[in-house]
């Protein structure tokens, strides 16, 4: 019996110095479901992660929708050559030639899968041959010209290939976003639920331990005055000594609860302890299997996130059947010039030493040259075409081969996720059906067992019962109070999984998804 007493101390003494660790905590934070939801979404790491990864994507389609960007080019090139004579027309013993050009160009991608160049070119020459009859001369030019497929690679479908990809890929990370809020909502949920119970389980508790230490009590009267065993006060400090054992177990439970909400809220780093507001209710629900079905596979951000999938595998499909076609060119271009510079205009002379007199000169600037290149007036085109035939078709064949099996893949994913959604709206139908009985049942089994505690309490008064059932009735009694508890939290819990499962989370907690986007 001493033996036992001091395992009683000890109990007590420990759970005293857990009471004074928790009471030291003097910042306290009420916070119901709707608010602690909120709170998730605005402070959770991984949802932050997750939203980067759209807006990465978003980046994504507008570096692949920039192909169809124009490209302006500027090429300034000067030059300058020295090279001895070799001939008696050379007009110089050292030949000496200036060259200095500007060119500026504009390149555009065209839907057809084309590029369109157009390129104006002005250059100065300078020599110093005294046969130049222009000199320093003037050359402009105005091209048009055009590199067009007409099998492989050809039409808008080739071209915006990687934009159709990339556009699909950005819808794919939003419904991930959407998903991840339907997930992070519903641990919110589940975690909340649980701190709940929690706390509902410490006031269970401490009302258990209250009614052992009345038993205790009042067998310690009985065996003073003589009309009890001092059995029974062992037996009733055995079991004060049981329920403070549980008591202190349930504070620990709530010191983890409230540390897994506060992990999904972003506060581990407060100082401040978490008390729900909320009350577990027992709110019907009708669960129609179409109605459910119909409603996830309308709802679901995964669902649609698989037909994404495909869309992009079939996109590849075509692209590789494209890629099995001959490469033929088409390449056209038209172009104007116009020449300007100073025309020397010489007299009769020595055409073997060169000695020539120079009786005039007509000068023409570069407005000029570039007057006659605008004016069309020197009219220059070409077409052709160019065919490039592998010998073996085997690389592309295989490419689409690949593919259509990708492809396969991803439809029989989509028929997976399908299969899923069926699965787990019938498992939360069942799930939430069995709870609400659960939840019945356990309701009438707490007031019946509340009602056999109180009679053999009575009957113990009157020395109708034994102090062995009345503490077999009291655990009884307890573990009643457990599972009516546990059983509305787990109804809870299961209506938040449906939530989830039929993608309603939204309209449950008036939250709008493109707020987020």
């Amino acid at each position: 019996m001493k033996k036992s007493f001091e395992v009683i101390l000890l109990i007590t003494l420990l759970f005293s110095l857990f009471s004074f660790s928790i009471k030291a905590e003097n910042k306290t934070d009420k916070i119901s479901l709707k608010e602690a939801i909120y709170q998730a979404l605005e402070n959770n790491l991984d949802f932050k992660i997750e939203k980067t990864n759209m807006e990465y994507s978003k980046e994504t389609l507008k570096i692949d929708d920039s192909i169809f960007i124009p490209k302006f080019t500027v090429d300034v090139i000067s030059t300058e050559t020295n090279r001895p004579s070799t001939d008696i027309f050379g007009g110089a013993d050292i030949q000496t030639n200036e060259r200095s050009s500007l060119n500026l160009g504009l390149e555009q991608k065209i839907a057809l899968g084309g590029v369109l160049n157009i390129n104006l070119s002005n250059t100065n020459y300078k020599t110093n041959s005294i046969y130049s009859t222009i000199n320093p001369s003037l050359y402009s030019s105005l091209t048009f010209s055009l590199s067009q497929p007409l099998l492989k690679g050809f039409g808008t479908f080739s071209t915006k290939k990687d934009i159709y990809i990339a556009a699909n890929n950005y819808k794919i990370n939003k419904y991930k976003l959407k998903e991840n809020i339907l997930n992070l909502i519903y641990s919110v949920e589940d975690a909340y639920w649980n701190l709940v119970y929690t706390y509902q389980n410490l006031d269970a508790k401490k009302k258990a331990l209250q009614r052992s230490k009345d038993l205790l009590r009042q067998n310690e009267i009985k065996v003073k005055v003589g009309i009890a065993a001092p059995i029974d006060i062992l037996e009733a400090k055995a079991d004060v000594a049981s329920y403070e054992s549980q008591l202190i177990q349930a504070e620990q439970s709530i010191q983890t609860a409230e540390e897994n909400l506060k992990k999904i809220l972003n506060l581990s780093k407060q100082d401040k302890t978490i008390i729900p507001s909320d009350i577990p209710e027992v709110k019907t629900t009708e669960t129609d299997l179409n109605e459910f079905l119909l409603e996830a596979l309308q709802n679901r951000p995964d669902i649609e996130q698989s037909k994404l999938d495909l869309k992009n595998y079939n996109i590849l499909v075509k692209y590789a059947r494209n890629q099995m076609l001959p490469d033929l060119q088409l390449t056209a271009s038209y172009y104007t010039t116009g020449q300007g510079g100073t025309q020397i205009i010489y007299g009769p002379g020595n055409p073997f030493t060169g000695e020539r007199e120079i009786i005039g000169a007509i000068k023409r600037d570069i407005w000029d040259s570039m007057k006659d290149t605008v004016s069309n007036l020197y009219k220059n085109y070409s077409f052709g075409l160019k065919l490039s035939v592998p010998l073996s078709f085997s690389k592309e064949k295989a490419q689409f081969a690949q593919a259509k099996i990708n492809m396969k893949r991803s439809l029989l994913n989509l028929e997976k996720v399908e299969n899923n959604i069926y699965s787990e709206v019938k498992q939360a139908i069942k799930e939430i059906q069995t709870n609400l009985k659960l939840v019945i049942a356990n309701e009438i089994a707490l007031k019946l067992e509340k009602e056999k505690l109180k009679a053999e309490e009575k009957k113990l008064s009157v020395g109708l019962s034994t102090n062995f059932q009345v503490l077999t009735y009291q655990r009884q009694y307890a573990t009643a109070q457990t599972n009516a508890l546990q059983s509305i939290i787990n109804y809870n819990q299961t209506l938040a999984k449906i939530n989830k499962i039929l993608a309603r989370t939204f309209k449950t907690y008036d939250i709008k998804f493109k707020d987020f986007l």
